[in-house]
């Protein structure tokens, strides 16, 4: 439990990280940077908030780090428990800042959460899907639209099957379904739009991935559903998924041919009120945003080399400050454990500055649990070698974390160490 309460934490401050800097660029002159490296720093954020960036690092660097060749060197001393007697007296026990039982309540709050938003969200997408796929017309396979949906395919270089059909129920152009992507067009004569264009628009959603994209957006939606932040990538998303959308189409495109899409979106434009942003991709947008799509789609320029260079290097430096947070968050998430009261009276419970026991992790100060690392500790192994917390069966002696082997040491994690007081504070001491 308290492992899922670190990664959710970890997850949810490296991701609100790089939102951060997607706030930031908001100050910045829309056509001062491409909508494509908008885009890119919005699907960064998605990365940060779903894969456990920090945890993949470490498993990887100790992967690679080649197992040493050492003696092995035991302890005979056993492990001293988490309540320590001195006389005849017990010594008292105080919780820290986060106990076991809040823990499990905020893992509860979370869980109720997340299942709430999965399901709300499915039973959302499942009502959607079923009302637009009602009373579909599907098109005829040697027609001339599909005939231009099989010339745009093979211009974007798209294999795969894409069906395409007429409703009488939408508005607006829109393509949905992750696994079998369909194409539907509204049937309204009355709409002036460019079926070409129309085609091309939502086979580059296809081609970029981008209902991926959007389900992965309802993925972090759950696990961070309590996180401010992810509600402004959320929107973040769905605009520079069109901007970024736009730019691509119309980048060959004259002025007079950008004109014509930008008629055709207007054209749609009442008919995406409606349409879930979240569930699939619209060639219309929200109104509020239309005049600045617009402007941005018929100022849509070249990127020169330098502005390329520039915010590749930018990417790649909040990329490493996302790691770095994402790192940082995973060794300094909340702890649980306890921790034992020092006095100075006889008969109460104290910890001996001389003592050569092991104390385990959770007989450790709040400040002593910050600065002790995984190497500094010593570890019991079960019959089959793996790492284990100590219990009264074991007659083995505990092995320090050199001397275990690769697989041991992917196990080990400073909360089943059991650690020197004595070599503790004297840490400690140095690190104030």
């Amino acid at each position: 439990m308290e492992y899922i309460l670190k990664l959710i934490s970890s997850l949810t401050i490296a991701g609100s990280i790089v939102v951060g800097f997607i706030l930031l660029l908001q100050l910045i002159k829309p056509h001062n940077i491409s909508a494509k490296w908008r885009y890119t720093l919005g699907k960064m954020a998605i990365t940060f908030y779903i894969f456990p960036i920090a945890i993949i690092m470490q498993w990887f660097i100790l992967l690679i780090t080649p197992e040493p060749f050492i003696e092995v060197v035991t302890s005979s001393t056993k492990p001293i428990a988490h309540e320590i007697f001195v006389g005849s007296q017990i010594g008292s026990i105080t919780e820290q800042p986060i106990s076991s039982n809040l823990v499990q309540i905020l893992l509860i709050i979370w869980g109720l959460g997340f299942l709430s938003v999965i399901i709300w969200q499915i039973y959302c997408y499942q009502k959607f899907t079923k009302i637009v796929n009602q009373n579909l017309s599907p098109l005829l396979k040697d027609g001339a639209i599909m005939q231009k949906l099989v010339y745009f395919k093979q211009r974007l270089g798209i294999n795969g099957t894409v069906d395409i059909a007429y409703s009488p129920i939408i508005r607006s152009p829109i393509l949905i379904g992750l696994i079998k992507p369909k194409i539907i067009l509204p049937i309204s004569k009355n709409l002036d739009i460019d079926i070409e264009m129309v085609l091309h628009h939502e086979l580059v959603h296809l081609k970029r991935k981008d209902l991926l994209v959007k389900m992965l957006l309802l993925v972090v939606g759950a696990l961070h559903w309590f996180n401010p932040f992810v509600y402004i990538l959320r929107k973040d998303i769905h605009i520079w998924s069109e901007l970024s959308c736009d730019e691509e189409v119309v980048k060959e495109m004259s002025f007079t041919e950008r004109k014509r899409y930008g008629e055709t979106i207007l054209s749609v434009m009442a008919g995406s009120r409606d349409l879930p942003a979240r569930f699939c991709t619209a060639l219309s947008g929200d109104g509020q945003q239309l005049k600045r799509r617009l402007m941005f789609m018929l100022n849509v320029k070249k990127m020169k080399k330098y502005s390329i260079f520039l915010t590749t290097i930018a990417l790649l430096i909040i990329g490493i400050i996302g790691t770095t947070t994402a790192v940082w968050a995973a060794n300094n998430s909340p702890i649980v454990g306890i921790e034992p009261e020092k006095h100075d009276a006889v008969g109460e419970l104290s910890f001996s500055n001389g003592s050569e026991h092991n104390y385990i992790f959770e007989a450790l100060t709040p400040m002593q649990q910050k600065h002790v690392t995984k190497e500094m500790g010593y570890y019991y192994l079960n019959k089959e070698g793996n790492v284990i917390l100590y219990t009264e069966e074991i007659e083995t002696e505990n092995v320090p974390f050199e001397a275990l082997n690769t697989e041991q040491k992917k196990q080990v994690t400073k909360e089943l160490g059991y650690y020197s007081i004595a070599e503790v504070k004297e840490l400690t001491k140095n690190k104030k």
